[in-house]
């Protein structure tokens, strides 16, 4: 049985050393390290290409965090690895991250489950941060209107319990087994930014796998997403379009499982975020956001999926 880690990068190079070293300081060693580099400008490319015990693609673009997900799973698969330890480069796993995963693997799998992803517990949430908290699909609408498609799980603490069914979570310490991947294959480039591993997990569920996140696998996650009301800086408007685009398509294509009213009570949500996010940049002037994060919500209703906004674009 083989794993291989597998980490996407993108102008972060000191964090992008220490996330390497807490793998190379895992308790039950990585078979191997695959880094997608998505055209990073900071020495990053010259630093992997002098690492001897880790394989680097430095893609000839930048193509986006989907594509360099879907990249670095698809090396791993390709490789011969059964398991794909799926992680960005500000996730720092503990040494015991990875024995746990698999212990939880070989346990649930002796069960007879048909299992896709397993995930760790994130220590920031220890801190009040709820970006990222492992998440159903919303049961009820009122649950569906306070939360879009993502229903936080609760009752989970840090390094206790057994292991939790979930249906989405993120790319942070994940890991994949190979039947799964070979099931469903890889996260859909097309989404570019943002919620690619939501349509990934939600994928896996349809295939009828399971996931579940590990409360005793801890690691430490430094980044987080941008859902608070928190106002981002004009050169992240881009952000915006894929923010709303992206939310707007995974309902559009996965809503059939919540059913009619539930569809529709996430779509208003998501809209209501959107209204507030325009109230709020246009009273700071930043109309090019409310440009951006419009043009993402039609073209989500017209289907248009891929790289439609440059990195950096401000309107």
């Amino acid at each position: 049985m083989t794993v291989a880690a597998a980490v996407t990068t993108f102008n972060r190079l000191e964090s992008l050393k220490r996330c390497i070293a807490a793998i190379r300081a895992q308790e039950r060693p990585v078979d191997e390290i695959i880094v997608v580099n998505d055209l990073s400008t900071d020495g990053t490319r010259e630093w992997l290409d002098s690492q001897a015990d880790l394989i680097a693609i430095h893609q000839p673009a930048n193509y986006g965090c989907a594509c360099s997900f879907h990249t670095v799973l698809k090396a791993a698969y390709d490789r011969g690895h059964d398991f794909a330890w799926a992680m960005d480069d500000d996730v720092f796993p503990e040494p015991s991250s990875l024995g746990i995963l698999l212990e939880t693997a070989a346990g649930l799998e002796q069960q007879g489950v048909k299992l896709g992803g397993l995930t760790a517990y994130q220590a920031h949430w220890d801190q009040g941060g709820t970006t990222w908290l492992p998440f159903r699909l919303p049961t009820t609408v009122a649950r569906a209107l306070r939360y879009r498609y993502l229903s936080p799980e609760v009752g989970i603490e840090r390094g206790k319990g057994e292991p939790k069914e979930i249906d989405v979570y993120a790319f942070i310490s994940t890991l994949f087994t190979r039947e799964a991947m070979a099931a469903v294959g890889f996260p859909n480039q097309d989404f570019f930014y943002y919620g690619e591993d939501t349509d990934y997990a939600l994928r896996l569920a349809e295939h009828g796998f399971k996931s579940y996140i590990v409360p005793r696998c801890v690691v430490e996650h430094a980044g987080g997403g941008f859902m608070s009301p928190v106002l981002l800086p004009v050169s992240s408007n881009w952000r915006y379009y894929y923010m709303y685009r992206n939310q707007l398509a995974l309902v559009r294509l996965y809503g059939r499982r919540l059913g009619p009213i539930k569809r529709m009570a996430c779509q208003a949500r998501i809209l209501m975020g959107l209204t507030k996010r325009l109230l709020m940049e246009s009273r700071r002037g930043n109309f090019g956001a409310c440009k951006l994060a419009l043009r993402g919500a039609a073209d989500a209703f017209l289907g248009r999926m891929g790289k439609r906004v440059a990195p950096g674009a401000t309107g």
